[in-house]
């Protein structure tokens, strides 16, 4: 086909032939059956509009946009067959710090620790998590809020990043589902920075870490924060920093000496926090189609092939899954990490 058809096949204008439509279907791996369907068309870009928005191309949003759309699509259908959770997620026009706050007493969390399960707390609490089978490169999670049967939250992960990250890109995404739904002030710039703001105080709430951040603050003691608070050491410098705890004298000191161990980019995997999964995509088709699942009826009504929906479910969490690990030796790793610093 020339590329005039083709993008009149894409936007709709054009009905391909069924010959054409079987080689599409060929080349894609999807069942004739997938295009034949009535599209979800209520799912806008959310933060992809303005999540790092100078290096993310268009290309690169709408790829992410439609794997989204594709999961959102099965979340919809298997919805109808299941009862649901309510919604325990503010909308807020308040500062970051007072919009986190509120946010932790609407989910149920206390005020002052670390939140553990953070995928399950938010699924909880009902906002839908869609895993991606696809390394996004230039994003971890982006967010939105679908116009369904009822207004929706959802956040879609990107899969193969640090434990650490992952959580903090979430708490990210939290604010910009809580504090921009209906409009956005500022500039793009002010509207990232509001949601970092957020992820901290969300996931560090200060009273805490005011108690935690204690002189002399170094890498060691940063460590034994991490992995009780699940965030990076970066992440903890920043909000140091962010609550005047550390000078920038301070703070500069500290990232230097993260560059001189090498963990800018990659923190020691003897402190790597668990990757978490979502859940409750996988539970409801559980509960439809049986455990193990039964993919020839699944993929038949969801007009999608077994191959792709295998994929999606392997970045769902399966019961297996969510057997507690065995617990970290704390004291052995970071002995490991700094054998010539007291413990």
């Amino acid at each position: 086909l020339n590329q005039s058809s083709i993008t009149k096949i894409e936007s709709g204008y054009l009905i391909p032939q069924k010959e054409v439509l079987n080689r599409i279907a060929l080349a894609t791996g999807f069942p004739s059956s997938f295009f034949k369907q009535e599209s979800f068309s209520n799912f806008p870009l959310g933060s992809l509009l303005f999540r790092k928005q100078a290096s993310v191309n268009l290309r690169e949003k709408y790829e992410a946009s439609q794997y989204g759309k594709t999961i959102f699509e099965i979340s919809h259908k298997l919805n109808k067959l299941v009862t649901q959770l309510p919604i325990n997620l503010p909308s807020l026009t308040d500062g970051p710090i007072t919009a986190a706050n509120v946010t932790r007493s609407a989910m149920g969390l206390s005020p002052d620790t670390p939140i553990k399960k953070l995928i399950y707390t938010i699924e909880k609490n009902g906002v839908l998590v869609l895993a991606i089978p696809k390394t996004l490169e230039k994003r971890d999670a982006f967010s939105l809020w679908v116009e369904d049967d009822i207004s929706r939250p959802v956040i879609a992960i990107s899969r193969g990043k640090p434990g650490d990250r992952l959580r903090f890109s979430i708490a990210h995404e939290i604010g910009h589902l809580v504090m921009h739904k209906n409009f956005i002030r500022g500039n793009i710039k002010q509207v990232e920075k509001d949601a970092d703001l957020f992820a901290g105080e969300f996931l560090l709430p200060e009273n805490a870490m005011r108690n935690e951040l204690t002189s002399p603050i170094t890498l060691l003691s940063l460590a034994k924060l991490k992995l009780k608070w699940g965030v990076s050491i970066q992440a903890l410098i920043v909000r140091a920093k962010n609550l005047g705890v550390i000078t920038e004298r301070q703070y500069k000191y500290l990232f230097k000496k993260l560059s001189i161990m090498g963990w800018r980019k990659k923190e020691p995997e003897n402190l790597d926090i668990p990757c978490e999964k979502p859940r409750a995509l996988r539970k409801m088709a559980e509960v439809i189609y049986g455990t193990p699942i039964d993919y020839k009826k699944f993929s038949s009504d969801m007009n999608l092939s077994p191959i792709f929906l295998k994929q999606i479910m392997e970045e769902q969490a399966s019961k297996k899954d969510l057997v507690p690990q065995e617990s970290l030796n704390t004291e052995k790793t970071l002995h490991y990490l700094f054998p010539d610093q007291k413990m």
